[in-house]
């Protein structure tokens, strides 16, 4: 296995070379996508890569609620179906929700098969598609089956970004936002700085993903220092989780905004973390996000999803941490009270001019 993860940055002009030079085996190539994705992306690869036919997709609903054990069979069911063997490949076709599943598919079907991950949203760019992470929700919890497998090759092309539609790009952002935060001063006050319609894209989708690809090559199992990639995303996960059992659908990023808020306050009460850092990064998430709507009396209910967290070790709860921008500590135990106290924060705080 390599050590990192094998990222093609390709653009419009030469996406059909790329792929052809990815896909140029004699074996079969499968094709996950979402209901979106399959409407508003397929048509772009079926275009650059013209050996891939309709017989060759599978598609599945949209939504992060689909990333379920009833899919992963449909997959499986489906790949069986159309011939698929242990030379074949599963091309994953979508955001996030399609590399986890379509990984964990690829991953475990006849012990393993090869998956490239062809991201179409901002979110798969720079976060969910690189690093080996696959997974499915069990119960409304987020990710609590799944896999370390590479993808062959990760193939990133920002014209999918035109097909996204505003809140899923800046859901995305939200993750852009965290790797800088926790590994980039530089790109932190870059975001800080320049408005969002401003910002060259590629460049940041570029810095970004290249930081995760560096950062999982480290630490492919999750162990060390990858770990602070999931800043923001333990009280993030209980979010959504909280709006799923609400039988509503929470964006991934801005349940990971709203988590940053509640973890750099953590950072403050435990780490020290500096007050003025807390109110720049509070404003600036409040004044970037759409607020939660969310009641005191639902504090609770998200605690008790927290608990379910696959970083809960030994019965506690364990975050990632800021120390300062650009210095984060991984695995530090964090009191209920004091998660309590930080979503009470984020409900009550007023964004400062």
């Amino acid at each position: 296995m390599p050590d990192r993860d094998h990222i093609v940055f390709c653009s419009e002009e030469n996406f059909s070379e790329v792929l052809l030079s990815h896909t140029e085996e004699p074996r079969k190539f499968l094709v996950l996508a979402d209901t979106n994705t399959a409407k508003y992306c397929y048509p772009i690869l079926r275009d650059a890569l013209p050996s891939i036919d309709d017989d060759s997709l599978i598609i599945i609903d949209a939504g992060d609620e689909e990333k379920n054990i009833t899919n992963l069979h449909y997959i499986w069911s489906s790949m069986q179906f159309r011939g698929a063997d242990r030379n074949s490949c599963l091309i994953n076709l979508g955001g996030g929700m399609v590399s986890d599943l379509g990984g964990f598919a690829a991953s475990t079907y006849l012990r393993g098969i090869d998956h490239i991950n062809i991201p179409t949203s901002l979110l798969g760019m720079v976060d969910a598609s690189i690093g080996g992470k696959t997974s499915i929700n069990i119960s409304r919890v987020k990710n609590q089956a799944g896999t370390f497998a590479r993808a062959k090759a990760i193939i990133v092309n920002p014209v999918f970004l035109d097909t996204l539609p505003e809140e899923e790009f800046l859901s995305g952002y939200a993750e852009v936002l965290k790797t800088a935060i926790v590994f980039d001063r530089e790109l932190y006050y870059d975001l800080l700085e320049t408005k969002l319609e401003d910002l060259l894209m590629v460049d940041v989708i570029r810095k970004a993903a290249t930081i995760k690809q560096e950062v999982t090559a480290k630490d492919f199992h999750d162990r060390s220092e990858r770990q602070c990639l999931n800043f923001g995303h333990t009280i993030g996960h209980g979010l959504e989780a909280f709006f799923l059992s609400k039988g509503q659908e929470l964006k991934h990023g801005f349940a990971v905004a709203a988590g940053m808020v509640c973890a750099t306050y953590i950072s403050a009460k435990v780490l020290n973390f500096p007050e003025q850092g807390l109110q720049q990064i509070t404003n600036y998430i409040r004044r970037s996000f759409p607020p939660l709507k969310l009641r005191e009396t639902d504090i609770d209910d998200i605690i008790a999803l927290i608990r379910h967290d696959k970083k809960k070790f030994q019965g506690e709860i364990r975050m990632s941490l800021l120390n300062s921008i650009e210095n984060c500590t991984f695995g530090i135990a964090v009191p209920e009270e004091i998660i309590r106290e930080s979503v009470l924060y984020y409900l009550q705080y007023d964004v400062i001019n």
